[in-house]
């Protein structure tokens, strides 16, 4: 592929944030008038209708179709008036997986649910991380301070169930004569929204770029990831994966996996040894989690096998593959 690609890719993203204000008809016109080999779309809230219709108006240029998040799970799962549109919503992901060149998914499980949907196999690719992106792991904070510190980065799913594991943590604290703070960078809640018992907790971060964050994640105890346990946003769970984890794995600390049992968050952390997961329904076993993450210790080699494994060179074949078929 030329640099034509490049602009194709670039294009698609930025145009994408405009959807709303322009209307997809506009966006595709855009995009049709750009000069590239193919087109990359990735399927956040309306990206997937930019793929359908590229596809369907024209087939000189390929067009290939990211997805991270189930279009139909993301979306109608927002309010009780969008999940009326989740039949519509699954037969417009049928069509457009069937008619776009090729599609990549974020996880075994999803690239199953999409075969058994539609009949058609999608690739497994994550995002890549260079080998030093798993710099040496400097030694962590001490346990026995007085202040135990949590890392957070991006939104949370859920309100209610993060606020329970705020809840938990300062029973904890209480119990073990420990201060404990949530830093939270980028988060989409602010601190009115949590219990005011709770708020001292809990301290929220402007958004900063991932080479900032880093540093302050690797000064943290543990880091916190979430996967929401309402049964609407089932799909969801079991088939997308946290992005953040890539973060995470840079930052070389182990993670508290807060998420139902069947969740793709829960076999990533078992199948990596890289955290402790709870699944939100007994405060006993919480209190134990929250023990037992402060006595992990992942050693660097787990880390580095954990990008090897799901953030590797791999991910770079695999989009190489789909791109050189076309």
């Amino acid at each position: 592929m030329n640099s034509g690609l490049v602009k194709a890719i670039y294009h698609t993203w930025v145009m994408l944030a405009g959807i709303r204000s322009k209307g997809i008809s506009s966006i595709v016109k855009e995009l049709l008038a750009v000069d590239c080999d193919a087109y990359w779309v990735v399927s956040h809230n309306e990206g997937l209708r930019v793929a359908l219709e590229l596809a369907r108006i024209q087939q000189q240029r390929p067009v290939h179709l990211t997805v991270h998040d189930d279009w139909a799970g993301a979306i109608c799962a927002r309010s009780f008036r969008f999940r009326a549109f989740k039949g519509t919503a699954n037969r417009l992901t049928v069509k457009t997986l069937t008619i776009v060149s090729s599609f990549d998914v974020i996880s075994a499980n999803m690239k199953a649910y999409y075969k058994d949907m539609c009949g058609i196999e999608g690739r497994v690719c994550h995002r890549y991380l260079p080998v030093n992106a798993i710099a040496p792991q400097a030694e962590g904070p001490a346990k026995d301070l007085d202040e135990i510190s949590v890392g957070h980065i991006g939104s949370v799913y859920d309100k209610n169930d993060f606020i329970k594991f705020v809840s938990l943590l300062h029973n904890w604290s209480m119990a073990n004569g420990k201060k404990t703070v949530i830093r939270m960078w980028g988060c989409h809640l602010k601190t009115q929204d949590i219990p005011h018992h709770l708020q001292p907790i809990v301290i929220f971060y402007k958004g900063l770029p991932e080479a900032e964050v880093i540093p302050m994640l690797r000064k943290c105890h543990f880091v916190y990831a979430m996967y929401p346990f309402a049964n609407v946003l089932r799909t969801f769970t079991e088939t997308s994966l946290p992005t953040k984890l890539t973060t995470y794995v840079e930052a070389g600390r182990p993670i508290f996996a807060h998420c139902p049992p069947r969740s793709s968050l829960r076999k990533f952390i078992q199948d990596t040894n890289t955290g402790i997961v709870w699944n939100g329904g007994n405060t006993s076993t919480g209190l134990e989690a929250c023990t037992a993450i402060l006595n992990i210790n992942v050693p660097h080699g787990t880390w580095a096998n954990v990008r090897n494994t799901y953030f590797g060179e791999n991910n770079v074949h695999t989009m190489r593959q789909i791109f050189n078929q076309h």
